[in-house]
Parts: structure tokens; sequence; C-alpha cells
């Protein structure tokens, strides 16, 4: 499929997903449908791009759909859990029940999606004839990896100590919180740092662009609806708490020593 048809009917593709999304969400005033919209819209993409993408059987993009499946799986599971948990997301108390607010939250949702799965859908247009790796793509596979890795053990853990009974309302700060506040956060950073590594190879021309893609959700994550939503609420939850503030006072957000 020629490239640019190629990336424009992902993008359709993912954008009438999230409209059929908001849909039953609003109709059943559901936050179930919300966060788990955002994960499955990646996994759409992926296989959307695995199935119509040249050359579907090379090991890189073979590889990369794994990753991504995985990610999205693992995260759409962990937030599907943590509202069934929480019964209803409070972020969207105000615009659950205005349908244009809703349903613009859906529609930006999907073309976000889109954005940051650039790379990676660039990538899976190409083929390479031999089926082979490239350097540059192995060390992207790894960094990838890692960034998944470090995303779901942090969830993982700090969703064990919330479930434990006393705990729902504490602050979790040991394990991979004792040194950073949000490893959830950088290890997501990482993986699609890792992506953009997998495709650069694969770039060319305003293909080079692709990274804002990357840049973008790293730029959400820490300084938009990422870090300092959770801060705010922290601040406002935990005011006058000493123990957080000490927790404050010798960790840092998302990059040990520096930030």
């Amino acid at each position: 499929m020629v490239m640019i048809e190629f990336i424009i009917s992902g993008l359709l593709f993912v954008l009438a997903l999230n409209v059929i999304m908001f849909y039953f969400a609003f109709k059943y005033q559901t936050d179930k449908l919300t966060d788990i919209t955002y994960s499955v819209s990646f996994f759409v993409l992926i296989m959307f791009a695995f199935v119509y993408g040249q050359g579907w059987l090379s090991t890189g993009k073979i590889a990369v759909t794994i990753l991504i499946t995985l990610w999205a799986v693992r995260l759409g599971w962990y937030l599907l859990d943590r509202v069934t948990q929480l019964g209803k997301d409070e972020r969207f108390d105000e615009i659950r029940v205005n349908k244009k607010r809703f349903f613009r939250f859906f529609f930006i949702q999907g073309f976000a999606s889109w954005v940051v799965s650039l790379p990676a859908l660039i990538r899976m247009n190409y083929a390479n004839p031999d089926g082979s790796l490239q350097t540059l793509e192995i060390v992207g596979l790894v960094i990838t990896a890692l960034g998944l890795y470090i995303e779901a053990a942090a969830d993982y853990s700090k969703s064990q100590f919330k479930k434990k009974p006393g705990n729902k309302k504490k602050l979790y700060t040991t394990g991979w919180y004792k040194h950073i506040r949000y490893p959830n956060y950088l290890g997501e950073s990482i993986f699609w740092i890792g992506v953009f590594i997998v495709s650069f190879p694969y770039l060319s021309g305003l293909q080079y662009l692709s990274v804002l893609g990357t840049i973008f959700i790293i730029y959400l994550l820490i300084f938009v609806s990422g870090i300092p939503f959770l801060e705010r609420g922290r601040a406002k939850r935990l005011k006058g708490d000493l123990e957080y503030q000490a927790y404050l006072e010798r960790t840092k957000k998302i990059i040990p020593g520096l930030y």
C-alpha cells in the first residue's frame, strides 16, 4: 500500500473505533471504556499495520507487533482492573455527562494514539527482502522490551500493594517507587523511544518528523496529563503529611538524581 494511503487509512480506522466506543461509553455513562479504548487503539493500529503493511512476515515487523501488542494488552488490562476497583474515574466526572466534551475526549484520544504510533506505522509498511534485522533495529527492540518491563513491573508492584487491606489510600514508596515517583512513566517513555529507534533505519525525508509522536507522548506523560495531574491530586490529598513531604525531598519524579 502507498505510504500516505497506508498512514491515513490507519488514522481513519482508529478514529472510527473511538467514535464507536464513545457511543457506548456515553450511552451507559461508564468509565470502563475510556482508558481501555486508548490501549485498544494501539492494538488496532498495529494489527492494521501488520495485516496491510508490506512484507508482514519479516522478523522486525513481527517483533514490533508482538511488543506493541503486549504493551497495549498489559496496559489495557491494568487500567480496566483499576477502574473496576475504584468504580469510576474521577477525571471524567465533569465531562462524562457532556456529550460534546466526552466525544472530543475520545476523538482526541484516537488521534493521539495515531500520532504516537506513526514511527511504528512507517516501519510496518517497509519490507526487508531477506527478513533480516538491522543492528539499530536490534538495539531499539532491546530498549523497547526494557521499557515494557519497567512499566509493567512498576504498575504490578503498586497494584498489588493497593489491593491489600488498609493500603488503598496509602502512598506506595517501596520497590521501584523507592527511587523515583513515577517509574511506570519512565518505562513508557523508554518504550516509545525504543519503538522510534527500531523505525529509524526506515525513515526518510518528512518521515523523520514522526519523532514528534515520540516527543508528544513523553511530553504528555511528564508535563501535561501524567505526572502533573497525579502531583496535584497528591498535594491536595496529602497536604501536611510529613511522610509524603520526606518522600518528595528524597526522590525525583522520573529520572533518578536528575528530574
